[in-house]
């Protein structure tokens, strides 16, 4: 009987153990569906917030300075997260179309600034040239010159007199005429509406964020 109720004793010990070890793997396999379910979460949470950032401009009616500052977000995407990150996230692939940029110029024998459409291979172009205009001329003042434009290439003391400088300083009279000409086309596709083409907008099929977004200029000026 002694030997009978230690096996028992015994056997349920065994028994008791397993249960418990039985009860903590339970429990450690739904702490780590918890966990996995936390952070699919928190990457939709992301991506939300993401996508967020650019959906805001798939819509018709866009204006040109909204256009510049996406130009502005997605180069910015793809050089600090897309190339740089460990994340290694799929580029915004932005092509912006139907500019007529004889409609944005002052003059028809000016030099170009503005191009009939931008992808990635021209938009910094856009914005690396527009950044120099406001350096050399500070932004207020290159402005002012695109705001009296017909002035400025009419005199060149009306220059002088915006410069508050020589214009020698800034490359002679006929470089800041032709400065103030791009700028000036500048200041006019700000201007400008968009329509967001739907049908091109695209998703990356593993994170959900935005790949591809595509707007058609109306040419229509405010």
């Amino acid at each position: 009987m002694e030997n009978a109720s230690k096996a028992l004793a015994i056997a349920g010990g065994v028994l008791i153990s397993l249960l418990v070890i039985g009860a903590l793997l339970l429990m450690f396999n739904q702490l780590s569906d918890y966990q996995k379910v936390g952070e699919q979460n928190e990457k939709e949470v992301q991506m939300i917030e993401f996508n967020n950032q650019f959906t805001t401009y798939l819509r018709n009616k866009v204006r040109g300075n909204e256009v510049l500052s996406l130009m502005n977000r997605v180069v910015d995407y793809n050089t600090r997260k897309a190339e740089n990150s460990q994340e290694k996230y799929q580029k915004i692939k932005l092509t912006i179309t139907g500019i007529q940029v004889e409609k944005l110029k002052y003059d028809n024998n000016d030099e170009k600034l503005i191009e009939t459409q931008y992808t990635q291979d021209n938009i910094n172009n856009l914005l690396r040239k527009v950044k120099e205009l406001e350096s050399k001329y500070q932004l207020n003042k290159i402005s002012t010159l695109c705001s009296n434009i017909t002035k400025v290439m009419d005199s060149q003391e009306q220059a002088k007199e915006i410069l508050q400088k020589d214009v020698a300083n800034y490359g002679g009279y006929d470089r800041v005429k032709k400065d103030t000409a791009l700028y000036y086309q500048y200041s006019q596709f700000k201007r400008l509406y968009f329509d967001c083409d739907e049908s091109a907008t695209k998703y990356d099929e593993k994170t959900g964020r935005i790949s591809e977004m595509k707007l058609i200029c109306t040419n229509r000026l405010d």
